[in-house]
């Protein structure tokens, strides 16, 4: 049951733990400028603001490894209460409440560098956007970004009506006092429905397959992205129309493959897209070939379009780090039109540079000085892809003690707690403001060498056998079956802890000064 101060927004079950480099102030920079946007560096005078952050877990993470001081909202007094315990770790000056966006246009606040929300457009009522829109129209500095991200119409279009069924279940034919059960059942009825084949099954054949896609998500996730009373998609255009009535220009997008047409469209569907002139009227195109169901849109008010040369030249300063051995490195990236195999000649040098120098940043100028085989060109669409795929980041133009010092703290704190849960996900990074995903068994192993001092796989398996053991966890094998026997137990996390070894996990986590 809600009451007022909810609104709306369903508040039975708290928010998972997710963590999104996308709100992510220096990602974001990186984003634009890929895209030819001006925009300021970082530096400590920088405030930034998200709204509902959920759990508090980007926005922490992002507080501690970043210049400037950091704000936000989330209005469950629980997901607040989470973030302050988390902040206090790592002892960062912040400012994070349970206000309402009412509550929050109200205090005395000051003019932010960035505004970021993340997903919540879609979830919240239209007087609730409309106090949004006033809050970065009085909030937000010249030259600021917003990062929004939201349901995308054109994806969602034919899958709407499974929403309605499923959300409908649950209002009016829920019996458990469990929410989480009345998920299960509201899918399951759904399913049920659909199997008998009536009239909208047949013309929509797609709706069975979104519904055993919903079955097996979280079910804390669903009820807050799906089962709130508001919850509604959008085109494109109508939230650059929504935006541009306060001032803020389309700048881009956080989806690093927006870049990579050459794995998303065939050479015809790019032939016909070029023809298009209008750059708001071909995004809009782009999702219907892409079927976009979630978009992650950045706006800037001012904006500033560098020339190809400038964009180059700032582009080559930027170092970049390396988060995986060459050996470990993804041999594919997969896109709209299937997986495509990444060019050994270009990504075995790369790697093995990196590899030679410990892992330190390095900006493409000085990866063009030492590998003089590989040109601009391919450089930059080799790191835009690996940036995609997570292994590699743009590091901040420049990092303190302070910095470092907040980000270790936070980071000791996280793989401590990984004894006891797995909430967490992601490590914070002090050299480029972006968290570095890490898994519960990845954070264990860190903790074994950071904390108990640990050096072989061996150690690394017993330490982590421990914590399984006081959790009465299982691990499991290569077919996903529970291992109870306690020597298989200790030879799969042997394995794994050799996978990690061999990652140059340990050197890359000192290279970026990640623990003390």
């Amino acid at each position: 049951m809600t009451t007022n101060w909810t609104d709306g927004y369903q508040t039975v079950v708290n928010y998972t733990y997710g963590y999104y480099r996308d709100l992510s102030p220096n990602f974001q920079k990186f984003c634009l400028l890929l895209n030819g946007i001006d925009c300021p560096e970082n530096n400590e005078n920088h405030q930034h603001c998200e709204l509902g952050f959920g759990q508090g877990v980007s926005l922490n993470i992002h507080a501690v490894s970043n210049l400037g001081i950091f704000y936000g909202t989330d209005f469950n007094p629980a997901h607040a209460a989470h973030a302050n315990v988390l902040a206090e770790q790592s002892h960062i000056s912040h400012h994070f409440y349970d206000d309402s966006f009412e509550e929050l246009f109200n205090r005395d606040l000051p003019s932010f560098d960035s505004i970021s929300l993340h997903g919540i457009w879609s979830w919240i009522s239209h007087e609730n956007q409309h106090i949004i829109l006033k809050f970065i129209r009085k909030h937000l500095k010249p030259n600021g970004v917003v990062y929004i991200s939201y349901n995308c119409l054109t994806g969602w279009a034919a899958n709407m009506p499974i929403r309605e069924l499923f959300h409908s279940h649950f209002k009016f034919n829920s019996h458990s006092t469990n929410p989480v059960q009345n998920v299960k059942d509201s899918l399951e009825f759904s399913e049920a429905l659909l199997n008998q084949n009536p009239e909208f099954a047949k013309r929509n054949p797609n709706a069975l397959n979104k519904v055993q896609e919903l079955k097996n998500q979280n079910p804390n996730y669903l009820i807050h992205e799906y089962l709130n009373q508001d919850w509604q998609c959008f085109s494109f255009q109508q939230i650059v129309r929504t935006l541009e009535d306060i001032k803020l220009s389309y700048a881009g997008t956080t989806n690093l493959s927006s870049h990579l047409d050459h794995i998303n469209f065939s050479e015809e569907h790019q032939q016909f897209l070029k023809q298009i002139e209008h750059p708001i009227f071909k995004e809009q195109c782009k999702d219907y070939f892409a079927n976009t169901q979630f978009r992650k849109d950045l706006f800037i008010r001012g904006k500033n379009n560098l020339t190809q040369l400038q964009t180059k030249e700032r582009l080559r300063k930027i170092p970049f780090i390396l988060l995986n051995s060459p050996e470990q490195l993804p041999k594919s990236v997969a896109g709209l039109l299937g997986a495509f195999t990444l060019k050994s000649e270009i990504y075995e040098p790369l790697g093995a540079y990196f590899k030679n120098i410990d892992y330190a940043p390095q900006s493409i100028s000085q990866i063009e000085e030492a590998i003089p085989e590989l040109n601009y060109s391919q450089l930059i669409n080799a790191i835009t892809i690996l940036c995609h795929l997570g292994v590699m980041q743009p590091c901040l133009n420049q990092v303190n003690d302070q910095v470092i010092e907040q980000a270790q703290r936070f980071n000791r704190y996280v793989i401590d707690q990984a004894r006891y849960h797995i909430n967490y996900q992601a490590v914070a990074c002090p050299f480029t403001g972006i968290g570095i995903v890490a898994d519960q068994f990845t954070q264990l192993f860190y903790r074994a060498h950071f904390i108990e001092g640990h050096n072989s796989a061996d150690a690394f398996a017993q330490s982590v056998q421990l914590v399984l053991d006081d959790l009465n966890w299982l691990v499991l094998d290569k077919d996903g079956q529970s291992v109870s026997d306690k020597q298989q137990s200790l030879e799969i996390l042997k394995q794994k802890a050799q996978y990690f070894i061999d990652g140059d996990k340990i050197l890359i986590a000192k290279q970026l000064k990640l623990f003390a």
